[in-house]
């Protein structure tokens, strides 16, 4: 029974060994999708235009009145503009302002 047992060990430790020492699939083995190298595929470039300075403003968004006084609110934005002072992009940040004005 003891030989039997070790016969059997031996086996499956030889097994094990040569399913280790076994090389790597192949890349057509993989189970990952592999573009052949012969296909290529074209992009159009497309110009960025890079800001050149960015600030920060706020800009009146709404006005109220309010039990009597004058309630204005200013939204931060941020401004990209180019080289030449012209204006990229606006971003708008979360940031607000009230200004209070007491109307008599």
């Amino acid at each position: 029974m003891k030989t039997k047992l070790a016969f059997i060990g031996a086996i499956l430790i030889i097994g094990i060994a040569a399913m280790l020492d076994s090389p790597p699939p192949s890349s057509e083995d993989s189970i990952y999708y592999q573009m052949p190298n012969d296909e290529s595929v074209d992009a159009d470039a497309q110009i960025v235009q890079r800001s050149v300075a960015s600030s920060l403003e706020f800009v009146l968004e709404d006005m109220k009145e309010i039990d009597g006084n004058i309630v204005e609110t200013y939204q931060e934005y941020v401004i990209h503009k180019d080289a030449e002072g012209n204006i990229i992009s606006r971003v708008p940040t979360e940031n607000y302002q009230y200004l209070t004005y007491h109307k008599e």
